[in-house]
């Protein structure tokens, strides 16, 4: 017999053998009385129907609180929508070797024996304060993580105003919203640099797997990598919000954690072979970060070259070298201005169609080595041609500053005038309406730009 059946049936030949007996003892009593007279008799059995009525109430009473209550226990265990972004400590994964912790501080830094540079140790993703000015916006450090935080800031912007789900522009995206803006755009730069095949995820643990020694010096993160090897966007995309904690901590490696994972997906010998030069490493002494770094975020190759396609490079001395460029059109653009020197700009380190006119009104800028970025709220910019007659762009800086013109193609600046704010522009290079206006015209050749308004972040 079942267990609760058995239960049940005790409970009711309990409260029926109460009855019972209470009954029968009204039923003496009542006799008795009425040997004496025949009203009282009548008053008990009514007191007595009377409280087995109340106890048979009570005994249902009970049984529906006990439901109630089971019913209440199960709403308690609702689904919490904000677990996904939970900080979850990390398991599993493969433990890097001594080999691979070695080479990829060599590939990256150029040296494993000596301390990497600090920032890349302590410069997380970073949001600005939800839903107010600027929240769409990452805030950076002047370092030489900067390239990278902007390029990431590329895909961002790209997700909040042309891919998100609810289809509509986001400007003042609230703090959810960031966070699925970030993991989407972390997910699409490491599945294009796997080539939509294969990405490979290095994120900390404790241990430490490779000893502190005159060939190696310990930097608390390279020697703690685990491996997780992810072979579908959609495993990648779930696998990224449960770890997204990681990159965003501030100090903390999130930009070397997302670094490390886009050079062990394109392979160490591609990163290499995508320098030109094995004496030349990914991060380099620029101030603001290499632009291969950016381009290895924009393209999926860590190329310092921007023409389009393959061009064949020689004299009548040397033998003809193919150098490779950009071999697709960029999603998100890339707009270059180079300080003037005696030595001549490189046709292979000019922009191409491929970054200059992307598949979005996106573009990270690149003035004499400092990184910013211009874009568009319009989709058909790029997609016709009278929407580039007149039409307005913000230039973002991760400092925190947010610059608004209107370009108009149609009343170009005369020779004289291009010229005078070239000059001042080299004059003075902390100008940066003129460098923004430089980078302007090597997309928009002669067109007038004039600054409407600026922004600058309070947070």
């Amino acid at each position: 017999m079942p267990l609760g059946a058995r239960a049940g049936n005790a409970s009711d030949d309990f409260y029926n053998g109460r009855n019972r007996q209470m009954d029968s003892a009204a039923g003496n009593h009542s006799k008795g009385v009425g040997a004496s007279g025949g009203r009282p008799v009548k008053k008990l059995g009514v007191v007595a129907k009377a409280v087995a009525v109340t106890m048979s109430a009570d005994r249902l009473q009970g049984m529906s609180r006990t439901q109630k209550d089971v019913k209440n226990d199960r709403v308690m265990y609702a689904r919490n929508q904000q677990y996904k972004y939970s900080k979850e400590p990390v398991t599993g994964g493969q433990p890097i070797t001594v080999e691979q912790a070695k080479a990829l501080r060599l590939t990256v830094f150029g040296a494993c024996d000596t301390p990497p540079r600090g920032e890349w140790l302590r410069t997380g993703f970073v949001f600005r304060d939800p839903e107010k000015e600027l929240s769409y916006g990452l805030r950076a450090r002047r370092n030489g993580t900067r390239g990278m935080q902007t390029a990431i800031q590329g895909y961002i912007l790209k997700n909040l105003l042309f891919t998100n789900t609810n289809n509509s522009c986001t400007m003042r995206p609230s703090k959810q919203q960031q966070l699925e803006a970030l993991c989407k755009s972390i997910t699409e730069i490491l599945w294009k640099i796997g080539e939509n095949e294969k990405v490979i995820v290095c994120l900390p643990q404790e241990k430490s797997y490779v000893p502190h020694s005159l060939n190696y010096f310990q930097d608390n993160v390279t020697e703690k990598l685990h491996l997780f090897e992810l072979t579908n966007i959609q495993d990648l995309e779930i696998f990224l919000k449960r770890y997204l904690h990681l990159f965003q901590d501030d100090p903390g490696p999130g930009s070397l954690l997302l670094l490390y994972s886009s050079v062990l997906t394109r392979g160490l010998s591609k990163i290499v072979s995508d320098l030109m030069d094995e004496k030349v490493y990914l991060i380099s002494s620029a101030e603001e970060g290499s632009i291969c770094i950016v381009t290895l975020m924009l393209t999926g190759r860590a190329t310092p070259n921007l023409h389009n396609g393959i061009v064949n490079i020689g004299d009548e001395q040397h033998y003809a070298i193919p150098h490779y460029g950009i071999l697709a059109r960029s999603e998100v653009g890339l707009l270059v201005h180079y300080e003037e020197t005696s030595t001549p700009v490189q046709v292979t380190q000019i922009p191409g169609s491929r970054l200059k006119t992307p598949s979005y009104p996106i573009w990270i800028t690149c003035a004499k080595g400092h990184y910013g970025i211009l874009f568009n709220t319009n989709r058909e910019l790029l997609r016709n041609h009278l929407a580039e007659r007149r039409f307005p762009l913000t230039h973002y800086s991760c400092s925190g500053s947010e610059n608004h013109a209107t370009v108009d193609t149609r009343s170009h600046q005369n020779e004289q005038t291009r010229m005078m704010k070239a000059t001042d522009d080299i004059n003075n290079t902390t100008s940066l309406l003129l460098l923004v206006e430089c980078l302007i015209h090597t997309k928009w050749e002669g067109a007038s730009v004039q600054w409407t308004g600026v922004t600058n972040a309070v947070n």
